[in-house]
């Protein structure tokens, strides 16, 4: 065994009396293991959180959505077939969205009605996220409404538990030759006025439950005097599809005049503030755990000082500069091995347990429990961190204060 790093050991676990010494060291591992476990659980913790946002914000969103660039509404017919054709694609739908007036009795909300085709409630996990009603938008009788939680709150709205018996909602939606200023906004004749069946309400994010209401794409047509026109295609892949990839085919297969976005693109604000969130956490777990480092410098520089005149005597007798450097060294190694090591059992198996016991509970969430993502990246990251910084706490003071001495 290496000299050096014996006479470490014998020093981190000697079993003589405990000193101030043997005190500061094991405050010193307690303080690595506490920053290594937080670390570990605030960062799943994180994971999870923003797996939940994405989950909420992606669900309703596709895969790949294709929209005109330079207006508003495009011909369904210049898609081509070819389009629906590529591999991997699994389901697709026509979109019409557009801003309408609804009304409940008194009560009324500028929202947003986006006519669909019937595949996109599948697309959109409809069934996942309904809160009350049935997630359907059409049968033999004609067309229905879904409706946001948040939207349907604010128009007083109500969800009948008897099948046959709806509560119907006013839309005025505006004619699309007619320009509207805020003067007109009580002109009935710049308007289009309709009445739909409230069937479901749904739940995904506090922007889509405040504003949407899902009708059948025909239905949205209508009232809105569209004949062929579209304002958008949304298409779903397979899992594991490289959308990028199927964004550069669709972009050469319809040339300039689309704009082709992936779920990415289309939630970008939301990835890259997420993103930012994570690394800005990192930053202050990282500089937590560099302030844990000072007691580990003061229990080697302290140790250093006891063992002074041990260090000369084993200079006397031979030994190298290096090889005294060496025993403090490998006794911060050695603290910092032990703290991190129990630190990540305690942080995985904190973890873990809330993953399959759910000790933490969300209230009034779309989730039961605490969501808890574990990544292997994040395994790696705090190792590069709590090794580099435990590196640098247990070389400076052996470095420094043994050259000292033997000067």
């Amino acid at each position: 065994m290496n000299s050096s790093f014996y006479i470490a050991r014998r020093y981190l676990f000697s079993k003589k009396t405990q000193n101030v010494i043997n005190i500061i060291s094991g405050v010193s591992i307690v303080g690595i293991m506490i920053s290594t476990a937080a670390m570990v659980i605030i960062l799943s913790g994180f994971n999870g959180i923003e797996g939940l946002v994405l989950r909420m914000f992606s669900s309703f969103e596709s895969d790949i959505e294709i929209s005109s660039k330079q207006t508003k509404t495009f011909d369904r017919n210049f898609i081509p077939t070819q389009v629906y054709e590529m591999d991997g694609v699994i389901n697709y739908s026509e979109v019409i969205e557009e801003i309408a007036i609804v009304k409940n009795l008194d009560n009324f909300i500028i929202g947003t009605i986006k006519g669909v085709d019937q595949p996109f409630l599948e697309m959109s996990e409809m069934d996942e996220h309904l809160l009350d009603g049935r997630g359907i938008i059409q049968d033999e009788y004609g067309p229905f409404a879904l409706i946001g939680g948040g939207a349907i709150e604010n128009l007083d709205g109500y969800i009948y538990q008897y099948q046959g018996q709806y509560e119907y909602f006013t839309i005025y939606s505006p004619n699309k030759d007619e320009k509207i200023s805020r003067n007109q906004l009580k002109n009935i004749d710049v308007f289009t006025t309709s009445q739909i069946p409230i069937v479901g309400v749904f739940s995904y994010n506090n922007e889509v439950d405040q504003e949407y209401l899902i009708v059948p794409l025909d239905y949205a047509a209508e009232i809105f005097n569209y004949k062929d026109e579209i304002t958008q295609v949304e298409i779903d892949f397979a899992e594991g599809t490289d959308l990028d990839q199927k964004k550069a085919e669709l972009e050469l297969m319809l040339g300039g005049s689309f704009q082709v976005k992936t779920s990415f693109e289309q939630n970008q604000l939301i990835y890259e503030t997420s993103q930012s969130e994570k690394w800005i956490t990192t930053l202050l777990l990282g500089f937590i755990f560099f302030l844990a480092t000072f007691n580990m410098v003061a229990s080697i520089t302290m140790l250093v000082i006891e063992k002074k005149e041990n260090m000369k005597t084993l200079h006397a007798l031979g030994a190298k500069p290096i090889q005294l450097r060496r025993i403090f060294f490998f006794e911060g190694l050695l603290i910092n091995f032990i703290g991190l090591l129990i630190g990540l059992g305690l942080g995985y198996g904190v973890c873990c347990l809330q993953q399959e016991f759910g000790l933490i509970a969300m209230n009034n969430s779309v989730e039961e429990f605490f969501p808890i993502i574990l990544k292997w990246g994040d395994l790696f990251l705090i190792l590069g961190i709590t090794m580099t910084f435990g590196t640098l706490a247990a070389y400076l003071p052996s470095r420094f204060l043994i050259a000292r001495i033997i000067k």
